[in-house]
Parts: C-alpha cells; structure tokens; sequence
C-alpha cells in the first residue's frame, strides 16, 4: 500500500478525501494536517510515497510545500487539491502527480490512483506497486474528458497555436492553457505531440 499525507486546512475536506482513499484499499493514511508546516515536521521524521496538498493554505501555501517536501525525498508524489482552476499550469510546472478540483469525487480519484500506480510501475518501485492490480486496458485508465477539452484536442490536432485556440473560442489564452494542462494531466502527458498521439491511440480523434 501506499503511505500518505494529507494537508489541507479545511477540515470537512480532509475527512472526505481520508474516507474515499481508505475505501480504495490502496492507500494507507499516515496523518492528516491542517497546518502545513506541521505535516512538514513529521515527514522529517516518517517515510511517505504521496502527499494530497491543499494550494491555499495560512502559513505556506501547498506549492511551497510541495517544495519542501522534494527536498526532504524527492520521490514523493504530489497531488494538489484546490477550488480555484488558474492554479492547474502551476501545478503541473511543480511536475505534480495530478491536479484534482474541488469537490473531489471518487471517480476523480480513481483516476489519480492510477496514475499513482503507473507511475510505480514505469519507474520499477515494486514494493508500493505490487499490491495494486493493473488496469484493464489504456481506455479504461483515463477520465473522459469534457466537451471543451475535446474542442481544445481537436484544435491542437488542427495544429492552432494558444493564441488561435483563443480567438476560436472567444476565451484568454490564460483559459486556453488551464484546458489544455488539465488535457495533459488525463492524458498522462507534457507535451502537446504526445497529446495528440495518445489520443489517436484511443481513438479519441482520428
């Protein structure tokens, strides 16, 4: 199982995403912290493979956090949880695990989970990994995306740069990178080539 932290000064959040990473089976929930400095403290002390990380927090904020935490192990996962979406390219910049948008539900999770677990896999960490089974098929791994993350696949298969993919659409260019971040992060990818050929390996554009 995978041991985690998770930090978040909203304490009604914290028990909900504590109860649907228990109920996964997969995940084992060293602590959880309402101040992030505290959660910096015991990870000093205690071995962990992922931390869920509020981004706006008193103190430090969860990107600082996220900093800290690499330099103490700079194997540890991080997902960031938070309500505002411009923080998504930040995140991803932070090469963090995944980017979930409150409410969490538990489908989104699941998605975050195996990435969790392809990344274990990729990377030949055993010890976590082996107790958690694979997926079925690519298709199945990925969340569906919504209908302005398709338009935004198409408009990167059509070759449109940031600033055309904004004046199609009638939105900032700031907007268009918060999607297309958010595309990557389902996808599994960084760059736009890889988006554009997993898409077409699922069959998602032709």
């Amino acid at each position: 199982m995978f041991r985690a932290i998770i930090v978040d000064d909203e304490e009604l959040l914290v028990k909900w995403l504590e109860k649907v990473l228990v109920a996964s089976k997969e995940i084992e929930i060293c602590r959880t912290f309402l101040g992030p400095l505290q959660a910096y403290d015991y990870v000093k002390e205690n071995r962990i493979d992922i931390a869920f990380l509020d981004i706006s927090m008193p103190e430090i904020n969860g990107m600082r956090l996220s900093s800290l935490l690499h330099e103490l192990d700079d194997s540890i996962k991080v997902v960031f949880v938070t309500a505002f979406d411009d923080y998504a390219v930040r995140a991803f910049e932070l090469n963090a695990l995944d980017y979930l948008l409150k409410p969490v539900t538990a489908e989104r999770m699941a998605v975050t989970l195996e990435k969790l677990r392809k990344t274990h896999r990729n990377g030949g960490d055993a010890a976590p990994g082996a107790a958690l089974k694979a997926p079925t098929s690519t298709a199945t791994a990925a969340e569906p995306l919504t209908s302005r993350e398709t338009e935004m696949l198409h408009a990167l298969a059509d070759g449109l740069s940031n600033g055309e993919i904004a004046v199609r659409f009638g939105i900032t260019e700031a907007t268009v990178k918060t999607h297309v971040f958010r595309l990557y992060g389902k996808l599994g990818v960084k760059r736009r080539g890889q988006a554009i050929a997993k898409a077409r390996e699922m069959k998602w554009i032709e």
